[in-house]
């Protein structure tokens, strides 16, 4: 089997998921892994699907197009890397909230990136009335930063950008 990844973006709409997924299954894929979202009426999903060897990218990519035409999605298709197979640093939770402002995504992504943190899942939003905007950001740690480390680190960041900063470590048993 071969992997690959498949990214659809468009207005939203029911049935997305059914029809693409249906038509996955048809050319013999199996789901991986999957990520979807709905950011403010646009649905986007990424999805890593296994189809068999003889199937290209263009072959997999021509087999959703009609569908995601259908769907009216922009869609693209490409390789998928293989599972990671190095032991996963630790992990934690980072979030993030205060009045919204311009550059508090870009200041806390390039200060886990001076730190060699990768960023697993991120997610943002305004909420409430008047709006606050939070942001939860799940990180790998690199070997030798501890999370209370990682905090400190952010912290003038955070100060930076008028936000408050919380920090959680995750055991095995979070999600």
């Amino acid at each position: 089997m071969a992997d690959f990844a498949v990214t659809a973006v468009g207005a939203d709409r029911p049935g997305i998921v059914a029809a693409l997924t249906e038509r996955l299954l048809a050319v013999g894929g199996n789901l991986a892994d999957v990520r979807a979202a709905l950011l403010r009426g646009s649905f986007a999903i990424v999805l890593v699907v296994a189809v068999p060897d003889e199937i290209s990218a263009a072959d997999l990519e021509a087999a959703l197009e009609p569908t995601a035409r259908e769907l009216g999605m922009g869609i693209w298709v490409g390789p998928a890397e293989p599972p990671a197979t190095a032991p996963p640093g630790d992990a934690c939770m980072i979030s993030v909230y205060g009045a919204d402002r311009p550059g508090i995504v870009s200041g806390m992504a390039a200060a886990l990136a001076e730190r060699q943190v990768n960023i697993l899942d991120l997610s943002s939003r305004l909420v409430g009335d008047p709006s606050i905007y939070v942001l939860g950001i799940e990180a790998e740690l690199p070997s030798g930063l501890s999370p209370e480390a990682l905090e400190q680190a952010l912290g003038p960041v955070a100060d930076q950008h008028g936000v408050e900063l919380s920090l959680q470590a995750m055991g095995d048993d979070v999600l």
